[in-house]
């Protein structure tokens, strides 16, 4: 029997909590560190519809990459959508866990599977973390690297197709436009236009940005390729449940088969 102190503690070893923005909510948010678990389920947000798949499944625990609640909450109710998916949750002795930016920013993490898929080198965050020990092993927000030899944004987007199917490609530039550098941040990482300008990068690969980011980015003579939010991060949830798979045995580890977006 595995119990789900053992779940959050692989976690942990896959995505240390320690690399999650100060920001964030991430942990176990709700559950009990002695109850069993049989079964878990990824996810990119937990919604009502990932949560009716959960309970039909028999999941004993979702790890959903958004956290839920995100915010503080001062009840929990049906009158809110996240108090009534924590309330059926909780009815349902179904566990949350949610990794979010600790997984963004892991070392086999979401920016560094793009980063891969990308065929990136000479890797290293956008921003080092203050933490001393997270600077000595050179791991922070977001990813920079470069291209063995210049390609075009079409190139990138074609690497890209080939490994995630619901992208939702939008550029701010040319399809034509050559680019050696690449800034990655995924989700929405736009906010990190600055940092990736002071690495000269080429190019910011993320999930989305406002019109204001998009303008901004063009102001500082960058390209900033947008996959679509969704996009950019739920491939690498059905990862994470291979890797859970893999690492517990024990375990039946799925990834939600309900969960679709178009943007």
């Amino acid at each position: 029997m595995i119990r789900l102190s053992q779940v959050a503690g692989q976690l942990d070893q896959i995505a240390p909590l320690t690399l999650a923005e100060s920001w964030d909510n991430v942990g176990l948010l709700a559950g009990d560190h002695d109850m069993p678990v049989g079964r878990l389920m990824t996810c990119l947000t937990l919604t009502q519809g990932v949560l009716q798949e959960a309970i039909r499944k028999k999941a004993d625990l979702i790890v959903t990459h958004h956290p839920i609640p995100f915010k503080p909450i001062d009840r929990i109710t049906t009158n809110s959508t996240t108090g009534r998916i924590l309330w059926q949750a909780i009815g349902n002795s179904i566990a949350i866990y949610s990794p979010h930016t600790a997984w963004d920013n892991a070392p086999k993490g979401i920016n560094r599977q793009l980063a891969h898929i990308l065929k990136l080198g000479n890797l290293r965050p956008l921003q080092i973390s203050l933490k001393p020990e997270l600077a000595l092993r050179e791991l922070g927000t977001g990813i920079v690297g470069e291209l063995a030899s210049p390609a075009s944004i079409d190139q990138l987007w074609r690497l890209l197709a080939d490994s995630i199917g619901e992208l939702q490609p939008r550029c701010s530039e040319s399809s034509e436009k050559r680019v050696s550098r690449i800034g990655i941040v995924c989700g929405s990482g736009a906010s990190l236009l600055p940092l990736a300008s002071k690495h000269h990068c080429d190019v910011l690969v993320t999930g989305e940005a406002t019109y204001h980011q998009v303008l901004e980015a063009q102001a500082l003579g960058m390209a900033i390729m947008l996959l679509g939010h969704f996009a950019s991060e739920r491939f690498a949830m059905r990862t994470l449940a291979r890797m859970l798979g893999e690492s517990l045995p024990g375990i039946d580890c799925l990834s939600s088969e309900s969960e679709v977006s178009d943007f």
